[in-house]
């Protein structure tokens, strides 16, 4: 049998299958992201997940275990204790921590080279091979990166509206949708103070206000297509069509859902690479193929 995990900032999950890959449990607790929870917190919720999955199953018949996590085996020595005393608490061999970025490819990809896309609420791309990354573009994090993210795409609406509110812009239905999200007027200093308040990240939870007018508004539109055309951007870097990949996975909450942003950029990685793109499945059984093969 096989463990796999797939350990979030919003929750963790974990699979336990056999050697066709069939699930024979379960389970699910809160984030387990030792950078956002702290490690103690990040092992308490492996522990829960992971009991879960194993169930009334033996944990001496696991002969792996993968833990996919953003960071992977650089997470820091704590981070590695704290799994060999979850595994020792468990009587589990001790999982092995890979990135996020190869559990989401593995859960995509039935070939083990090729290249991953992601828009979540960061933005990257990565270049895969024998199913491990060998090269990535972006996913520099919202400061300085992380363009055609959902972060990118809260922050140019923002910009939009604050554009067309002191006459800079055009007018646009972004400012309706943006300013009842963030609970304010249609005013400069308000806007900003709501901004501003909060966390950066929380523009995120704007983007998929943005997605939603494409057809609708043409600030919105020039706005996804932009987002689209970064993340195509970082695809070309990796130079696919020289790798002669045929295969494209993509990764994230905003190139999961359907949606424009999730069509323009199957689109351009069908007309400019030659790839194509299917959805990154369930990355906890990503993690758990993982176990299998590595």
């Amino acid at each position: 049998m096989y463990l796999g995990v797939d350990a979030g900032g919003t929750n963790t999950r974990a699979v336990l299958v056999d050697a066709d890959g069939v699930v024979l449990g379960a389970g699910k607790a809160a984030g387990s992201n030792p950078v956002v929870h702290g490690v103690e917190n990040a092992g308490r919720q492996l522990e829960s997940a992971l009991r879960q999955a194993l169930g009334h199953h033996s944990a001496a018949g696991v002969t792996a275990a993968v833990i996919g996590l953003a960071g992977g085996p650089t997470a820091g020595q704590p981070l590695l204790d704290e799994v060999a005393r979850v595994a020792a608490e468990l009587g589990i061999v001790t999982p092995r921590l890979v990135s996020d970025v190869e559990v989401s490819f593995a859960g995509g990809s039935d070939v083990p080279d090729g290249v991953l896309v992601l828009s979540g609420t960061g933005a990257a791309a990565a270049e895969l091979r024998d199913w491990r990354i060998v090269r990535h573009v972006d996913g520099n994090g919202w400061l300085v990166g992380d363009d055609g993210s959902g972060f990118w795409l809260g922050r140019q609406a923002v910009r939009a509206v604050l554009r067309m509110i002191d006459g800079r812009g055009r007018p646009t239905k972004l400012a309706d949708v943006v300013c009842y999200a963030l609970a304010v007027p249609l005013d400069v200093t308000a806007l900003e103070a709501a901004v501003y308040s909060e966390p950066p990240l929380r523009l995120s939870t704007l983007a998929p206000l943005v997605t939603a007018l494409y057809a609708q508004d043409q600030v919105a539109a020039e706005i996804v297509t932009e987002a689209a055309d970064l993340l195509l951007a970082s695809v070309a870097a990796l130079d696919p069509l020289a790798a002669g990949y045929r295969q494209a996975v993509l990764a994230g909450g905003l190139l999961l859902a359907k949606g424009p942003l999730r069509a323009l950029v199957t689109d351009g990685l069908r007309e400019r690479f030659g790839l194509t793109a299917r959805p990154a499945e369930d990355g906890a059984r990503g993690a758990a193929k993982l176990a299998y093969l590595l």
